[in-house]
């Protein structure tokens, strides 16, 4: 008799007590304004969706930086560098733009200018929101004069050089992540020759991957100023 009455006095505290847990905590076992999350249950944030996207979102939050704001800030920051060398001692640095493959963004080629003459310093292409320094062999140790064309068809760009008796060319293309030399060639008019690859060929050949001198779309360098940058970049 007494073990069946102290269960049932044991039995009786425990309902008191579940009983005044469900009325505290409004049915739930939580305080009010906050939900139960169980092993089967995540919280979800309303801001975002299923793939941590902004639901609603501001333009500026999901603002995505442009090609113009990009080499913007490659200008920008090249402008705060001096552009000379030991060997340079008075030069300054230029820009030019030009869409190698026309896929509709144009590449940012940096240079070395003084008084006419030219050191090919680096090359930017645009991808995944930022401004890539490309691999490439442009870059050269010393003034040379010359500048870079359009290759003829408008796909690459050839940079050409003058060291007096003889003139140098270099067609570039964009493969991937390299700005590489697919051909290059010299002419020397005091003996009339015309080489590619160190090859001899014949003027005409020369042409037909050179471009006519007559017909040359030369790349405009400009200087890096604020006005340039909105003008040349942002008006491109």
């Amino acid at each position: 008799m007494r073990k069946y009455m102290l269960f049932t006095g044991l039995l009786a505290i425990a309902l008191i007590a579940l009983t005044a847990c469900y009325d505290v905590a409004g049915n739930t076992g939580l305080a009010d304004g906050l939900y139960e999350i169980s092993a089967t249950n995540t919280f979800d944030d309303p801001a975002f969706d299923d793939y941590g996207n902004l639901v609603n979102a501001s333009d500026e939050a999901v603002h995505t930086i442009s090609w113009q704001e990009a080499y913007a800030e490659v200008l920008n920051n090249y402008a705060q560098q001096p552009a000379t060398t030991a060997d340079i001692a008075t030069a300054q640095w230029r820009f030019m733009l030009h869409d190698i493959n026309q896929y509709g963004v144009p590449q940012l080629f940096l240079v070395r200018y003084n008084d006419g003459l030219v050191t090919f310093h680096t090359v930017y292409s645009f991808e995944y929101g930022n401004a890539i320094m490309l691999k490439s062999a442009l870059g050269m140790s010393h003034l040379f004069r010359g500048g870079m064309y359009v290759a003829p068809g408008g796909i690459g760009v050839i940079r050409y050089l003058n060291s007096g008796a003889v003139s140098h060319y270099d067609k570039y293309g964009l493969y991937g992540g390299t700005l590489s030399r697919s051909v290059n060639g010299d002419t020397s008019p005091t003996v009339d020759s015309f080489r590619v690859n160190t090859f001899p060929v014949t003027q005409d050949e020369f042409i037909d991957i050179f471009g006519c001198p007559d017909e040359r779309a030369w790349l405009a360098m400009y200087e890096i100023t604020e006005g340039n940058i909105q003008d040349v970049i942002f008006g491109w």
